[in-house]
């Protein structure tokens, strides 16, 4: 298939890669196919979450464990059978980066990570009870917090 990515322009993709979110994201709930496309080839520590329902929107996701290594989300027992989830090693978690000219200025949003089975790709954004974790975090200048 094909698609004109925001960032990334024209591009084939094979429908395998998709991530389903049957939920949407929070405010764009209609929103259901998502297609994760690393800025690096060799990280996937920042990508973009390219929509494929509309070519126009696309979300900044970062590993949040680069800059956050003590960050510590915590899934419950709904969730997990939302994501039909088995193991927790095929969870990976990503954060909705709000990125500015510099990066003292851009946040990450931790209260709200994106959950997503790898084995199945189906992902759901999650609001965590941890009061330390904010909606707009700042990241740490030296890369770690």
């Amino acid at each position: 298939m094909k698609i004109n990515a925001k960032y990334f322009g024209s591009l084939s993709y094979d429908p395998e890669d998709l991530i389903y979110l049957p939920d949407g994201l929070f405010g764009f709930e209609s929103y259901k196919n998502f297609l994760p496309l690393p800025f690096h080839e060799t990280t996937d520590s920042l990508l973009s979450f390219q929509s494929t329902d509309d070519e126009t929107l696309s979300f900044i996701l970062m590993n949040p464990f680069r800059f956050f290594p003590d960050y510590s989300p915590v899934l419950s027992e709904k969730d997990k059978k939302d994501l039909n989830l088995t193991c927790e090693d095929d969870i990976s978690y990503y954060v909705i980066c709000v990125l500015n000219e510099s990066l003292t200025d851009s946040t990450v949003n931790l209260k709200a990570p994106l959950a997503v089975n790898v084995r199945n790709r189906t992902g759901k954004q999650i609001i965590l009870d941890e009061p330390a974790y904010g909606f707009k975090h700042a990241i740490p200048a030296n890369g770690r917090e």
